[in-house]
């Protein structure tokens, strides 16, 4: 709106809109007031008390040359007093109108109906002034020569008789001749008002300001789980991010979903990796963005969905989540995988959160946990960021061994009788298989397709070499 105002692009329907976001300005500030906060003051209050008096003669100016009696129509005009010429054109719209309200009483007797309830007249800038019935008065038109239909919708007929089509000619051309009188005046008023756009532009970062940290505010205290706190922030290097009964705000805000939360605690020299394993479907992919949607609210000042929060601050998160291909570009999953892992190794410090979901999926799987050894291995010993690795690699957990700084974690699943129950928590240590079989049977997958799975995969752990499809 700013730029438009300093272009001079505006309406007079807009400066009234404006006009009528400012009338509430005192009222805000007044309620900003009410609270007896100094940062409030200092941040909202004051430089909204010091934008009224920059936008008075605004309001003055406003008000002195729009017809607000005609804005309450739908119409957006100069006032009529302004100007001679738009004085007597407003008094043939006037005279016009007068005539027309005679014409509906009379209309209204020989259709025997009743003026202003069961006919109406009314009027729209495109069309003037028509009579209107509903659906269910309809029928008294039937056959009344002297009557033509303009159209019918759900809410009614619309039409005119001869009389009625003769004033609202008149009434067009001399709405149309107001219109083109005001043209001047109205294209003075927006140069004058172009003149409030830098206050204008100071409003809306004010207003913008207050806006999200009200969201902020709106959300951490309806969250469908519970409350958000707020966390204590550390300074960046402090090493550590530490979370309890972390949710995940989106998908506990879905309907007829009870979030299971978890926890997380990265520090610097004990446990600022985590190589985290488990069955498809598990959680895995939901608690590594959790905790970096935590960190990234954390920072930008809103209150965490979670029991407690300890959060240094981080200088990037950096992630490689999802397939991400680009078929148009010619970029095939691998590739865009390789791609974003790059970013992170050359951009990443030891103050960055990196969150990986899933590396070397799109080759073999021997190049595919290579990939992922070296990878992991150079964020954990050479760059000593915090991350957040969820890999199908269980291989990948003997860096744990290796490294001091990396901890296994696994999401849990419960195999009883046959029954497979996914349990969503997070739990110290690595999962020794990934229940791709258990998942695909949820999946609804044929029985003989499973059982051919599951020799297959017998028979390759058995052998650790690769080996062919069993026949029936």
């Amino acid at each position: 709106m700013a730029r438009r105002l300093h272009r001079q692009r505006t309406s007079l329907q807009e400066l009234y809109k404006l006009y009528q976001c400012l009338q509430v300005l005192p009222k805000l500030r007044e309620s900003l007031q009410s609270q007896k906060c100094a940062l409030l003051e200092a941040l909202f209050a004051a430089p909204l008390q010091e934008l009224e008096a920059d936008f008075s003669k605004f309001l003055q100016m406003v008000e002195s040359t729009l017809d607000f009696e005609a804005v309450q129509q739908g119409d957006f005009l100069v006032k009529p007093e302004f100007d001679e010429e738009l004085g007597n054109l407003h008094e043939e719209l006037e005279t016009v109108k007068s005539e027309c309200e005679s014409l509906l009483r009379q209309a209204a007797k020989d259709l025997s109906l009743e003026a202003g309830k069961t006919i109406k007249l009314e009027s729209s800038k495109e069309l003037g002034y028509y009579f209107r019935v509903t659906r269910k008065e309809e029928p008294a038109l039937r056959g009344r020569k002297g009557y033509t239909t303009i159209d019918t919708k759900q809410n009614g007929v619309r039409f005119r008789n001869g009389s009625l089509a003769s004033a609202n000619s008149r009434f067009l051309e001399a709405r149309s001749a107001y219109d083109k009188a005001q043209e001047g005046i109205a294209k003075s008023i927006v140069e004058i008002a172009a003149g409030y756009w830098e206050p204008l532009q100071q409003l809306s970062e004010v207003v913008s300001h207050l806006d999200v940290l009200v969201g902020f505010a709106v959300a951490a205290v309806s969250a469908s789980g519970k409350p958000y706190v707020r966390p204590t922030m550390r300074p960046q290097g402090s090493g550590v991010i530490h979370m309890t009964n972390l949710r995940h705000p989106l998908v506990e805000a879905q309907e007829n979903v009870l979030f299971i939360p978890n926890d997380v605690e990265l520090r610097k020299g004990s446990s600022s990796c985590y190589i985290i394993t488990g069955p498809n479907m598990g959680g895995k992919s939901t608690y590594i963005r959790s905790v970096a949607l935590a960190v990234l609210m954390a920072q930008v000042g809103s209150f965490v969905p979670c029991d407690s929060a300890e959060v240094s601050v981080v200088d990037a998160i950096l992630t490689r989540i999802g397939a991400g291909d680009q078929q148009l570009k010619g970029v095939s999953t691998f590739m865009a995988e390789m791609l974003e892992s790059a970013h992170i190794l050359r951009n990443a410090t030891a103050d960055s959160l990196v969150v990986i979901d899933e590396l070397g999926r799109g080759t073999s799987t021997y190049d595919g946990f290579g990939l992922a050894w070296a990878i992991s291995e150079h964020i954990a010993k050479e760059l000593n960021a915090f991350c957040l690795f969820a890999t199908h690699f269980h291989e990948l957990t003997e860096l744990a061994s290796e490294l001091p700084c990396v901890r296994n974690v696994h999401v849990t699943a419960d195999v009883r009788d046959g029954n497979f129950t996914l349990l969503y928590k997070i739990k110290p240590g690595a999962c020794s298989q990934s229940f791709g079989l258990e998942v695909a049977k949820l999946a609804d997958f044929p029985e003989h397709v499973v059982k051919e799975a599951r020799q297959v995969l017998a028979q390759f752990e058995g052998t650790n070499e690769e080996v062919t499809p069993m026949e029936d």
